[in-house]
């Protein structure tokens, strides 16, 4: 008995010495990726015997996308465990090399467990050629259901990349009578994605389909094909489809058409039951069409006015609403419907907007005097540039991002001036889109370069990441070998994006290979303990907003970082107060911006962590300018969106309080936001 105990205890120790070796080899990973640790770094875990170890390391290699491991992950497509496997086929397919593609073709195999053989089929319509035409086509009659889908998904990707056939197109049309509607959307998708060669007759059949998904995307096809005999059914539906992101494809349609076929439908703007999100679709649907608009349609059509008068009501001169809200009366268009009327209004009547226009730069809301600025230079006048200049010196920074947007876009102006006051503030935004401003100029811009280089320098230290590449992109634009210390002391940057930037910039500039000087790795902002991501499991976040409650349940074992930052930002109560400050109906809600003009950043950036993870409706992502740039912006699907998986980290799901994500519109507040363990 006393032998059987012991050898009890040996095995027990054991066990545990293993399970602790495992764990500090997980953990050395995850530092790995902290760091942004090149591929040769994360090899020797791939030869562990731990499964989970070899799962993880391919995994961090998926997030990390280095060229240089291709070899070693088409070894691990052999591996003996699924996990395994799974990993490595999500990864070769994150490297956007098609060396891969014969390897994941010849790899399929019906015998093979369904989900390695679904996600090879993902990863071709990554990375794939027309060589991954056989196996797709044929797989498109496939008996199983999620092979059927993810076919199409595939379709859809290697369209979105300009790869396609008309083989193809014939195949996933065909689908569209699938009978289950997982494929019939995923169907409709890939052809809205094709976008050419269309069965239009097919896909009028398919914009009456039971499934809102399907539905959609079908909308979205006709209306890139500015199919004219669907616009009556369009009309039709926008009255009476049950789903607002129905209405809402519908009215982005609509902007497909010149105005003088589009302007009928306008008037579902203000029926009862037109939400905030179809209200605004439709708004920018008039200054969409209007671009588009024949000449010989333009001022004083029938369309063209009705159109005019529309915008004009939502419009209110500031001194009307102002007696409204005396009167306690809430005004009838938000905000954010009031912006987007003003760049419509713009599009519509050019320079002859700029009256109705001039009321809002001193509107009390900031959000809409960004706006009336963009709508200024959306009418290219060079008369604006005078209320550029006014307004610009004492303009909260959202407004000022607006007049240099503006600026930029009036042609021939006559002096970059507004550019370079630009350069002398503290804002790192500013200072880029100056630079970038200043660029365009190529005659002029050479003058301008060393106040650009003075102003970067003179930034607080460390240059966001987006703001950074900016202002390299604009030194090297300029051509100015003047330029090249600063570049090159960028290039020491213990940053691999920024190192990369400038290295990138050097090189269209001198013609040098720079990329062997490339920071091999980031320094942390900061050092965290592994139990506190470990602790992470099962973590939920809860954000109270002025229209309701969402629960997110948070995905610490994929993105484990992202989760860790998400918490720690959270608990400081970083996030409590600060807006959704960007909604795109049927796209996204997005908040936690600190600036609220989608440039913010908590002062540092993290690495991204793309996952084997879908986007789906009520998915929670990581708003990014680039790989590794992410910081505290997030935003949440009201739909599902394929083309961001494997290009932003997804790191939650909402649970509960979609209904209030549904109704989240532009500038409304999240009052508080804390953490369940």
């Amino acid at each position: 008995m006393k032998r059987f105990l012991i050898l009890i205890i040996i095995i027990a120790s054991f066990l545990a010495n293993a399970c602790n070796k495992s764990q500090d080899q997980l953990e050395r990973i995850v530092r790995l990726e902290n760091r942004r640790a090149a591929c040769d770094s994360l090899q020797p875990f791939l030869l562990r015997v731990e499964t989970n170890v070899r799962a993880r390391a391919l995994e961090a290699l998926g997030k990390l996308q280095d060229d240089k491991c291709l070899n070693d992950l088409l070894k691990m497509l052999n591996d003996a465990e699924l996990g395994v496997r799974l990993e490595a086929v999500f990864a070769l397919g994150q490297l956007g090399n098609s060396e891969a593609e014969a390897a994941l073709i010849s790899r399929f195999n019906p015998t093979e467990e369904l989900e390695i053989n679904v996600r090879i089929v993902e990863a071709l319509g990554k990375i794939g050629t027309e060589k991954s035409f056989p196996l797709l086509l044929r797989l498109l009659k496939d008996p199983q259901v999620r092979l059927r889908g993810e076919a199409a998904q595939s379709i859809g990707r290697m369209a979105w990349r300009q790869i396609t056939h008309e083989s193809l197109t014939s195949g996933v049309t065909a689908l569209l009578d699938d009978l289950d509607a997982e494929v019939r959307w995923k169907a409709s998708y890939a052809l809205m994605r094709i976008g050419t060669g269309l069965n239009v007759g097919r896909l009028r059949q398919a914009i009456q389909d039971n499934d809102a998904r399907v539905r959609m995307y079908a909308i979205q096809a006709l209306g890139s094909l500015n199919d004219l005999a669907s616009l009556e059914s369009f009309g039709k539906l926008l009255r009476s489809d049950p789903d607002w992101r129905v209405k809402v494809k519908i009215a982005n349609a609509l902007g497909n058409y010149p105005l003088h076929l589009s302007a009928n439908y306008l008037d579902f703007a203000n029926h009862p039951d037109a939400s905030g999100h179809i209200r605004i679709a439709l708004i920018r649907a008039i200054g969409s069409s209007a671009l588009k608009e024949p000449e010989r349609y333009q001022q004083n059509s029938r369309e063209h006015n009705l159109a005019k008068q529309f915008l004009e009501e939502v419009l209110i001169p500031p001194e009307e609403e102002a007696d409204a809200k005396k009167d306690k009366e809430p005004p009838k268009w938000t905000p954010a419907e009031i912006g987007a009327a003003l760049i419509s209004y713009a599009q519509l009547l050019g320079e002859s907007a700029i009256n109705v226009i001039l009321n809002f730069t001193n509107y009390p809301h900031e959000r809409v005097r960004a706006r009336a600025m963009e709508a200024l230079g959306e009418t290219r006048s060079p008369t604006v540039v005078k209320v550029f200049e006014t307004h610009y010196a004492k303009a909260p920074a959202i407004v000022k991002i607006a007049i240099l947007e503006g600026f930029a876009k009036i042609p021939n102006y006559p002096s970059p001036q507004l550019f370079v006051n630009a350069l002398l503030e503290k804002d790192a935004v500013l200072v880029a889109l100056a630079a970038q401003g200043i660029s365009q100029d190529t005659l002029k811009s050479s003058f301008y370069l060393q106040p650009i280089i003075d102003a970067y320098q003179n930034l607080p230290k460390p240059v966001d990441a987006e703001a950074a590449k900016m202002i390299f992109a604009a030194l090297q634009k300029i051509g100015d070998g003047r330029a090249v210390p600063v570049l090159e002391e960028a290039l020491k940057t213990p940053d691999k994006v920024i190192s990369q930037a400038a290295a990138e910039a050097l090189n269209k500039l001198t013609g040098a290979d720079y990329s062997t000087q490339i920071a091999p790795q980031t320094r942390p902002h900061a050092e965290f303990r592994y139990s506190e991501i470990t602790s992470l499991a099962g973590a939920r976040a809860f954000i109270k907003t002025n229209r309701g409650n969402i629960e997110i349940q948070l995905f610490a074992e994929s993105a484990p970082l992202t989760v860790w930052n998400f918490v720690q930002l959270t608990e400081k109560g970083f996030f409590d107060r600060l807006t959704f400050h960007r909604v795109v109906p049927n796209f996204v809600i997005q908040g936690g911006d600190p600036r609220g003009d989608s440039w913010g950043s908590p002062g540092y950036a993290i690495r991204s962590e793309f996952n084997q993870r879908h986007f789906l409706r009520g998915t929670v992502g990581m708003a990014s300018a680039g790989k590794d740039t992410e910081g505290c912006q997030f935003f949440i699907t009201h739909s599902e969106q394929p083309q961001l998986d494997g290009r932003y980290t997804v790191f939650g799901q909402v649970t509960s309080g979609m209904d209030v994500v549904d109704a989240i519109q532009e500038g409304d507040v999240m009052e508080l936001v804390a953490i369940k363990r």
